[in-house]
């Protein structure tokens, strides 16, 4: 991804804020918020006539605060869909007591709501659905919202899976009505198989837990061998934030991925190893954006001699650091298991390390294949070369 930043923020981070940047641009250039002929684009509702969704998935709205402190200044850029209460009421008779007469129920954009009642703001824009009639239809529109808005925790998500399941009553059609595959429905029902001390780790986001670990996880029935797997990943999150602790037992046994810097002996100059470090820290960069021209990349690395197991084994680590998880580079999930995304990311990954482990151990001295790769990452991350590195000669 041309121009990212290496600013700690997620993927999903990065495209909300790419998303609200657009919003604001378009703010600006039409100030009034009216179309062509003049008419009122999105129309604008009293707060107090807008209500919640009780049937909201989302059970603490978090980031309210900062929210609203953008609303104080640019308002509210993106309309809520909402819903007649008397539609809503029809379809959850038993959420009918806790509605108010004459007001609309927000089913996407809940947090926008609180947080333009913490701002003070007396209107918030709309979007009447007047087509959201049965449960089935609320229910969907309010899940499509929230998933595909990464807004949901994942117990929240599998939540959102087993209603609608109750309601459509089959698997499938969940996956269907969502617009996602079976695989990406079966990787959330595995967190129903987490032990209570695994599914407290993913809830309170402890090191070295993610949720693509915790749905491999889940992927492991019996108790003592999911804690056991568990626990070794913790131990490997710990060595990773403290290097240190572990330095003479790796010493030991020499690691599957050659050090940072030189040609495979782990004695490079310190240019050389600030050559590797600015590389790999672009190849982490590329994989979290998980963009780029990947045809020119995958040529690259096709022509790049590398020992298979070596480039697993840095690919893997690159993933792990990434949150995405080595299993993307499992061959038994190619299937469609792991999803669409994580197999590109993994397939970027094994490609950008079988280019980094040529270019360590050649030292740039293969001038074409070197220019290559440093091409695509100069083009797809902000990677600039080391100064002090010897630049590749024709």
């Amino acid at each position: 991804m041309a121009g990212a930043q290496n600013d700690g923020l997620s993927l999903a981070e990065r495209r909300r804020q790419l998303a609200a940047k657009r919003a604001q641009e378009e703010a600006a250039a039409n100030p009034q918020g009216a179309s062509a002929d003049g008419a009122n684009a999105t129309p604008e509702f009293a707060l107090d006539s807008l209500v919640h969704n009780p049937r909201n998935a989302r059970q603490n709205l978090e980031g309210v605060d900062g929210l609203a402190e953008t609303y104080e200044t640019t308002g509210v850029l993106q309309p809520c869909l909402v819903i007649p209460v008397e539609t809503f009421r029809a379809a959850f008779p038993e959420n009918a007591a806790d509605l108010p007469d004459g007001a609309y129920v927000v089913i996407g954009g809940n947090r926008r709501l609180a947080a333009a009642r913490k701002a003070g703001l007396a209107t918030l824009p709309v979007h009447v659905n007047t087509k959201l009639k049965t449960r089935e239809d609320i229910l969907v529109a309010a899940a499509t919202e929230n998933i595909a808005r990464e807004e949901l925790k994942p117990f929240e998500e599998l939540a959102t899976i087993e209603e609608l399941k109750a309601e459509l009553g089959t698997y499938d059609a969940v996956a269907k009505k969502l617009g996602k595959t079976a695989g990406w429905v079966s990787q959330r029902r595995r967190l129903h198989n987490l032990e209570p001390e695994v599914r407290q780790a993913l809830e309170a986001r402890a090191p070295g837990m993610t949720i693509e670990l915790a749905r491999d996880l889940g992927k492991i029935k019996v108790r003592e061998e999911q804690l056991k797997a568990w626990r070794a990943a913790e131990r490997a999150a710990d060595r990773s934030a403290n290097p240190s602790a572990g330095k003479q037992s790796k010493s030991k046994k020499a690691s599957k991925v050659p050090a940072q810097g030189g040609a495979g002996d782990g004695a490079g100059s310190p240019v050389e190893d600030a050559a590797v470090k600015a590389r790999r820290e672009a190849c982490v960069l590329a994989i979290v954006a998980g963009a780029g021209d990947l045809a020119r990349l995958f040529l690259v690395a096709a022509q790049a001699p590398a020992d298979a197991d070596e480039a697993v084994a840095l690919a893997g680590q690159w993933l792990t650091e990434t949150a995405v998880g080595s299993s993307a580079l499992d061959l038994a999930t190619l299937s469609g298991e792991e999803g669409t995304d994580r197999q590109k990311q993994g397939a970027l990954a094994l490609a950008l390390a079988r280019c980094e482990l040529h270019m360590t151990r050649s030292s740039g001295t293969d001038s074409t294949h070197a220019r290559a790769y440093a091409d695509w990452l100069e083009t797809h991350t902000d990677y600039q070369p080391t100064d002090a590195a010897p630049a590749p000669t024709a």
